[in-house]
């Protein structure tokens, strides 16, 4: 069954989340820790919060996927200063 807009909105009404292109690092921060995105299931895959998708089954897999998040790092934009940690 497709994911709705509705089920998206539920999701982030759920975690409290509002926009997260104004939201500081420390509180997107919380929301990564609180497993609002991933979270690893009782056989160990990894899996996205909303789909349930499985994305990663093993270490190898998982660095697979870190490889690609540092690949898309390195074209994005830094986080304005009033938003950083740093």
């Amino acid at each position: 069954m497709p994911i709705t807009q509705e089920d998206i909105q539920a999701h982030y009404d759920y975690h409290n989340i509002t926009q997260l292109d104004d939201l500081h690092t420390a509180d997107y921060r919380q929301l990564v820790n609180g497993h609002a995105f991933f979270f690893q299931d009782s056989g160990g895959n990894l899996r996205h919060v909303l789909s349930e998708e499985i994305l990663a089954t093993n270490k190898e897999q998982l660095d697979v996927l870190i490889e690609q998040l540092r690949e898309f790092r390195n074209i994005m934009n830094d986080a304005p200063e009033w938003m950083s940690e740093k």
